[in-house]
């Protein structure tokens, strides 16, 4: 409890939705989101039951759920507790509706995906429960790392369809907060962490500040029981090994950022990248980028690229090398791909920047690319009048007056000529702006 912090917004969503009446909250994300420390603080003083998520059969769930809420409500004289022990979901949810009639009852059910693959009839009994609940103070979360499970419990044609209070949808701390777990008072080494590994609360955690990304991801990912060599494997749960959908993933990883390199490199056919791409930006593994100020559902100018920077890497780097760092020798790999390295943090931080453009221009922003050669990192737009526009470089010794020039070279031909201000972003050089400066104005 103590390493708590920042998810202030999400605490509040929940005591919202589940903190002061009888509720259900659906609770998502991807594994090391930090969604069990979350209703770990949710749950923390109230009356409350945690059932960690865990593949078991129906009866040895029901046996650390009735173990858990003997602690926390004892069974009372004449009880089902005290007679006898939950057989089905059916009698548990009916006894946890009965032990909240007098006093409020809150019960997560962490991995609740776990649960429906051992009781495939679980959604439906709960919801035959829940809409029968009267005037019980029961609040329930379910929680899940499987994103796409978590999103078909409320399609439309679930039976929990429309009976969730809110669904909290759990991201990555932004590059903002990453200094709340990174360590050290540097926003320069707050910053490199955050473009190596992204914003998992776990991954900043792991990382120590007094040393740079090569060194950081070698204790990290190098040598058998590396505490993040096997992430990888953790995080593509969802997909099916060897499935369209993974292939497309490491090709995107690899450097196949448009539909036609992904398609020609998997051997697929159009409509199955297509919905290989689909899914993967519904899962939140892939963000699909199109030039700001068009429309993105009509643009043909599409390009892809892996959302978490850590999976980036581990796609490029790890995986194609795996043999390497099993045996404690990735840290030559990594030495000997600085520039791979250098090119997806450069990726983070041109997504910093248009984060930090747009919120100091209070507008739209985006990256910007037209037919010719060069891409705009970063351009805020105010309807259709470009108010300012940011190079973002991952680099040292950065001359500001030179990438201006360049800067003005790619805008010129296109709709968004001569924005109101022009920016260059970089680690450091000569008039760009710094991480400190970038963390003084959030």
């Amino acid at each position: 409890m103590a390493n708590f912090v920042n998810r202030e917004r999400e605490l509040a969503a929940l005591d919202r939705a589940a903190g002061r009446q009888s509720g259900l909250v659906i609770v998502s994300g991807r594994r090391r989101v930090g969604k069990t420390a979350l209703l770990d603080r949710f749950a923390h003083d109230r009356r409350s039951v945690f059932l960690p998520g865990t593949r078991a059969p129906v009866a040895e769930a029901l046996r650390r759920l009735e173990e858990r809420l003997r602690v926390t409500a004892a069974p009372v004289a004449g009880d089902l507790l005290d007679l006898g022990s939950l057989r089905t979901w059916d009698a548990a949810l009916g006894y946890l509706l009965a032990r909240a009639r007098d006093e409020p009852l809150l019960v997560v059910l962490d991995e609740f995906p776990y649960l429906c693959e051992a009781d495939p009839s679980l959604p439906s009994t709960l919801q035959a429960r829940w809409d029968h609940r009267g005037d019980a103070q029961l609040s329930l979360v379910l929680a899940g790392s499987h994103v796409g499970l978590m999103e078909q419990l409320v399609a439309a044609d679930a039976p929990l369809f429309g009976r969730a209070d809110a669904h909290l949808r759990l991201s990555p701390f932004s590059w903002r907060d990453a200094g709340l777990l990174a360590g050290g008072d540097d926003p320069a080494a707050w910053l490199e962490a955050y473009v190596t590994v992204g914003g998992m609360p776990r991954y900043l955690r792991l990382w120590d500040a007094r040393h740079d990304a090569v060194t950081n991801l070698g204790d990290l990912l190098d040598g058998p029981g590396a505490p993040l060599g096997d992430e990888g494997t953790v995080v593509l749960q969802e997909l099916t090994p060897g499935s369209a959908a993974a292939r497309v993933l490491e090709l995107v990883a690899l450097g196949a950022d448009t539909f036609t390199a992904v398609r020609e490199r998997a051997g697929l056919a159009p409509a199955t990248a297509s919905d290989a791409l689909a899914l993967l930006e519904r899962l939140g593994l892939l963000d699909r980028l199109t030039p700001v100020g068009e429309d993105p559902r009509r643009t043909k100018r599409v390009r892809y690229q892996i959302r978490d920077p850590f999976l980036r890497l581990w796609l490029g780097l790890v995986l194609p090398n795996r043999d390497a760092f099993e045996l404690g020798r990735g840290t030559g790999v990594l030495a000997a791909s600085r520039e791979q390295l250098a090119a997806s943090q450069q990726q983070a931080f041109a997504s910093v920047v248009r984060d930090w453009l747009g919120d100091r221009q209070q507008a739209a922003c985006g990256p910007w690319w037209g037919a010719g050669e060069g891409v705009v990192e970063a351009l805020a737009l105010r309807g259709h009048t470009p108010a300012a526009a940011a190079t973002a470089r991952w680099a040292t010794g950065v001359d500001a007056a030179a990438e201006v020039e360049g800067l003005r070279r790619v805008l010129a031909g296109g709709p968004h000529a001569n924005p109101e201000e022009l920016l260059v972003a970089a680690r450091d050089g000569q008039g760009v702006v710094t991480a400190a400066e970038l963390y003084a104005r959030t």
